[in-house]
């Protein structure tokens, strides 16, 4: 038989790893119950990309999954991907406050924009949203290849936001946010990215021949993609290059990629990564190029050394090393940045806008900015949680509550049928022949049936409804270590004190996130830990 949810207790560990706070378990439970409309507009309460993000979200709730600790973590993002798709059947519900009077200016239609855009507009001001380039949509349509991220999509989202009274002016570049404030608006978010390349400095980098990563794929996305010959070498590690070589599958080419580091301190998404080695591309690790002459480029191996500033270990030449690869294009993809003086604002060092980071204003009265134009390059999901924290702060800026809360689907009281058991793993994820892939810019991946989504979600252990406390007797523990080991749900720690033994005891934090899976207590070896729940 099922249980009768009653009540809730805190939020999920999968629910505080999204930067946005979807509310995961509750949209994954409608799911369970086969009503895809309500899980949709779960979704739809913290995030209006909600097609886009379960395309090519990178999935950190996934990380922090419950589930991990017995098997596999819960699909979540393809879950999100089949609410979209299976319960967008009539047009959304949107929470929209009375005109306030006020009007807002955006720059920039990428999703930190745009999402900024939307929510001030819910809360009942004007929104006008500058967009320099031919069509709306930033990185989201000019950086992502379509098969990750299909233009109808985001084209789907973008009439949506619309449709909520978001004005788009495109071909419109704004030389200062200043002058859009003279022109009456009461406030000015500023949300231009991070389209400023980061070069590498070596010899030959302007060579014909040599292409940046960003500019290469925006060709591709707008059809104009160049004639990149047969062999290609891609530079970079990121999600950026992993499509840049993808993208160069496409059109024919041979790829060798080159990362100065090893795969496990690669940024891209390991997907990512997996179906870039499925496509054939050939990933030359702890290599990077030091000069690039006429068709041909000169790299070295590397050696990894201590941590750097990213806390990743910082590269170094080894002397004598050097080899040289032919190539008929050179795609640079090694990083983007900010650029806050194209627009007169205050900067910081990497050229990222200078804001005060708990409200996102900057030192002009007014003016707002957020998204990779502060952070540098970061992932869809943060650039959404950062349009929600410029509305937050701009609403309250111009005399709003800055109360974002939507309630769009009810969880009614609901018998759940028993979870799935341990050891089940989740559904394996289709996705079309590798030797079609080569020659089409179709989506790689296949959703998930009504069937198997409702299946998957059987998975979903509701860590929201749990309720534990975890006690630990602290004059007993030895600090073996052995909980923080075996849980990967953080709830574990050193304290900063010795017991009357001389142990540093293991200390409870984050008690409200235990699921009752009881592996601390069974590994523990001081019988140290008792597990109850309330």
């Amino acid at each position: 038989m099922g249980t009768i949810l009653k009540g809730k207790k805190s939020t999920a560990p999968c629910r505080e790893a999204c930067p946005a706070g979807i509310d995961v378990p509750r949209y994954i439970r409608h799911i369970r119950a086969g009503q895809f409309t309500e899980a949709l507009e779960v979704i739809r309460e913290r995030i209006p990309f909600p097609f886009v993000c379960g395309y090519a979200c990178v999935h950190p709730c996934e990380t922090k999954c419950a589930r991990l600790q017995f098997d596999e973590a819960v699909a979540i993002r393809m879950l999100k991907k089949v609410a979209a798709e299976k319960g967008a059947q009539k047009p959304a519900r949107i929470a929209k406050r009375p005109p306030s009077g006020k009007k807002v200016a955006v720059i920039g239609s990428g999703p930190c924009g745009l999402t900024a855009a939307y929510y001030l507009a819910g809360q009942g001001h004007r929104v006008t949203v500058y967009e320099a380039l031919p069509l709306p949509g930033g990185l989201l349509r000019y950086g992502i290849p379509e098969y990750r991220l299909p233009v109808k999509i985001v084209d789907r989202e973008i009439e949506s936001i619309r449709a909520n009274g978001v004005e788009i002016i495109t071909g419109a570049p704004i030389a200062s946010a200043a002058s859009l404030r003279e022109k009456g608006f009461d406030a000015v978010f500023v949300a231009t990215g991070a389209w400023k390349s980061v070069k590498m400095g070596i010899p030959g980098e302007d060579s014909p021949g040599v292409i940046d990563g960003l500019a290469f794929l925006r060709q591709v996305n707008e059809g104009n993609a160049p004639a990149i010959g047969r062999r290609a070498v891609v530079v970079g590690g990121g999600n950026t290059a992993i499509d840049a070589s993808r993208a160069s599958v496409r059109l024919g080419a041979e790829v060798v990629q080159l990362y100065r580091r090893t795969r496990k301190e690669m940024p891209a998404g390991d997907e990512e990564i997996v179906e870039a080695i499925e496509e054939g591309i050939s990933i030359d690790y702890l290599a990077a190029p030091v000069r690039i002459e006429k068709g041909r480029v000169t790299c070295t191996r590397m050696r990894l050394d201590k941590p750097d500033a990213t806390g990743r270990r910082a590269p170094v030449p080894v002397a004598g090393s050097e080899f040289s690869l032919p190539f008929d294009t050179l795609i640079m993809a090694i990083g983007q940045s900010a650029d806050a003086g194209s627009l007169h604002l205050e900067e910081e060092n990497n050229g990222a806008v200078r804001v005060d980071r708990g409200n996102l204003a900057t030192s002009q009265r007014g003016i707002f900015a957020g998204g990779d134009a502060v952070s540098g390059p970061s992932t869809i999901i943060e650039a959404i949680a950062q349009g929600r924290l410029a509305c937050v702060s701009i609403d309250r800026f111009l005399g709003g509550t800055g109360n974002l809360a939507e309630a769009l689907s009810e969880e009614s009281t609901l018998a759940l049928p028993d979870t799935a058991p341990r050891g089940t793993e989740r559904p394996v994820t289709k996705k079309i022949p590798k030797k079609r892939r080569s020659g089409t810019f179709d989506p790689v991946e296949l959703s998930y049936t009504k069937k198997a989504a409702m299946a998957e979600a059987e998975r979903c252990l509701s860590c929201d409804l749990c309720d534990f406390d975890v006690l630990i007797n602290g004059l007993i523990c030895k600090d073996c270590g052995y909980c923080r080991e075996v849980c990967s749900l953080g709830i574990f720690e050193q304290s900063a004190d010795f017991n009357p033994s001389g142990y540093k005891p293991a200390i409870a934090v984050h008690t409200d996130q235990c699921i009752g899976c009881l592996r601390c207590l069974y590994i523990c070896p001081d019988f140290a830990i008792t597990i109850q729940e309330r």
